[in-house]
């Protein structure tokens, strides 16, 4: 049966452990502001801090900013003088020979996690991205991983990327060997939603959002999400969830990954499926911000 459990372990600015290791969280005190997962930092908009402030501030928005290494500095500093507007979150390549570097820059930079993790040249769990989970496991971090069917970068020229890598089973194992992580699953394992889903239901510490085209796709069916988060008040077939909700989305958090222009319209995606699934209105406040309010200690 399903008990409530505390709050997340997430590092503080320096890395320190904070609280236990559990992964749910309690409801924000600012019910209405959202939290978005997956905001890429956009390296060709030379004023993105400014734009992404200014939109934040005016749809009372906190993005956990996806930052390449490159601009490291500049979102660290930015997320000290708006810490209600940016977390910051690294963007790394797990398959470059300095990566562990990178990710202790970033640690050593106040960093919250990573993401989105993604184009991998071997699946999620080959050994060799394990450092990289222990270490932010060390570190209580978030991470957010790429899962599902993946995009080109050319049409033209050989690629070495294969959408399987990616799979939202993957996560499971993650989850399973590093109970410090939260693991975040983008795109909800598109199309396998089912995988993710009961990834999701078994593992207290595995969440996902339904950013991408999912919800474009399945715009004139989205009551279809019901088979998919099936459990609801069924509390003998899942595990603790944030606030010991008994709604099975309870396992979705709000992500956009769109451009600043994009994220008010993927709001009204996420309104959608609320409305044609018959979520409840408390655990909609925890999908659209309290979650992760709670794990990130915001």
């Amino acid at each position: 049966v399903a008990t409530a459990i505390p709050l997340g372990s997430v590092g503080d600015a320096t890395g320190e452990q904070l609280g236990s290791q559990d992964h749910a969280a309690t409801p924000s005190n600012h019910p209405d502001r959202i939290v978005d997962m997956h905001i890429h930092f956009d390296e060709k908009n030379s004023n993105f801090i400014s734009d992404l402030v200014r939109l934040a501030q005016r749809i009372n928005l906190t993005a956990c900013l996806l930052t390449p290494y490159s601009h490291r500095v500049q979102v660290a500093e930015a997320a000290k003088q708006y810490p209600g507007q940016i977390v910051p979150f690294g963007f790394v390549d797990l398959d470059d020979s300095d990566v562990l570097s990178q990710v202790k820059d970033f640690q050593a930079l106040g960093y919250r996690g990573l993401g989105e993790l993604e184009f991998v040249k071997k699946p999620y769990v080959d050994a060799s991205y394990l450092p990289v989970y222990e270490l932010a496991n060390q570190y209580g971090w978030v991470l957010l991983f790429h899962t599902g069917i993946v995009l080109r970068r050319s049409v033209d020229q050989p690629e070495n990327v294969a959408s399987y890598r990616m799979r939202a089973f993957h996560l499971e194992e993650i989850a399973r060997r590093f109970p410090k992580l939260t693991v975040i699953g983008a795109h909800c394992g598109n199309p396998e939603y089912e995988w993710a889903a009961e990834v999701a239901r078994w593992n207290p510490n595995v969440f996902f959002d339904l950013s991408g085209s999912t919800l474009t796709k399945m715009s004139a069916r989205l009551e279809e999400f019901k088979k998919v988060f099936w459990w609801s008040g069924q509390g003998e077939w899942k595990t603790a969830t944030p606030a010991n909700d008994e709604s099975a989305f309870i396992k979705l958090v709000f992500g956009s990954d769109a451009g600043l222009d994009g994220i008010e319209h993927v709001v009204s995606q996420y309104r959608s499926l609320f409305k044609s699934c018959d979520v409840p209105a408390s655990t909609q406040q925890m999908i659209m911000g309290g979650t992760l309010a709670g794990i990130l200690r915001l």
